[in-house]
């Protein structure tokens, strides 16, 4: 069994308890810790390692002052595997999310079957963004489309990278597919997201979805 603890930070009793039953049953976690407010998530966050956690939150019912508080509370806990939950989320409220915080994403209408998909790629340390909610963030965001994207001089080597990058692959994963040296990747790495001006894998994802280099009914960010 995985030494994994999953925290739901969610203060909706139905919520936290249908998530709990759910990854009691899936044998993903060593323990399950619900959490209902900042303060007691905070003063457990400085009892473990940030990688041995996965966090799926609700934001909204937390008494954060604004974003730059959230911004400061992740990047106090970069290891920190997340996954955002909520009723809705609006074009600001999801790009803030998955562009500044860089978290996955879920509606709470999410189906098990989904839900086990997203959590896992999560604890993979891989994007996922639900389907519902992945036209909603193309329309918010402002990357070019396929025309432009042609116009863009990539070499094939670096178009190759961009689709692995966007596809979910970590640096040195792509290393060991192209045989090429980690720092050699990063360098075609940093390449790509100036010539294509983007600053995020996120929005390389994006890029690449409306650019049609990769298929998004095939693909979970």
């Amino acid at each position: 069994m995985s030494q994994t603890t999953l925290i739901i930070a969610d203060n909706q009793p139905l919520t936290a308890f249908g998530l709990k039953a759910w990854a009691e049953q899936s044998e993903l976690f060593g323990s399950v810790v619900e959490l209902l407010e900042k303060r007691t998530l905070m003063e457990y966050l400085q009892e473990m390692p940030d990688d041995n956690v996965l966090l799926i939150i609700d934001i909204e019912p937390f008494d954060f002052l604004g974003k730059d508080e959230i911004v400061l509370f992740f990047e106090e806990h970069k290891l920190l595997r997340k996954l955002f939950i909520g009723d809705h989320f609006n074009q600001e409220q999801l790009s803030f999310i998955a562009e500044e915080i860089r978290a996955n994403v879920i509606l709470k209408s999410i189906d098990l079957e989904e839900l086990g998909i997203a959590v896992n790629f999560t604890l993979k340390g891989r994007y996922y963004i639900q389907s519902e909610l992945l036209s909603l963030l193309m329309r918010s965001n402002t990357t070019p489309t396929k025309s432009s994207f042609d116009d863009v001089h990539l070499t094939p080597t670096e178009r190759d990278i961009a689709t692995f990058i966007a596809n979910g692959k970590t640096t040195k994963e792509v290393a060991l597919i192209r045989n090429l040296s980690y720092h050699t990747v990063v360098t075609h790495r940093k390449n790509i997201f100036r010539k294509l001006g983007v600053c995020s894998i996120h929005e390389l994802t994006i890029y690449a979805i409306k650019s049609g280099l990769i298929d998004p009914t095939e693909y979970y960010i």
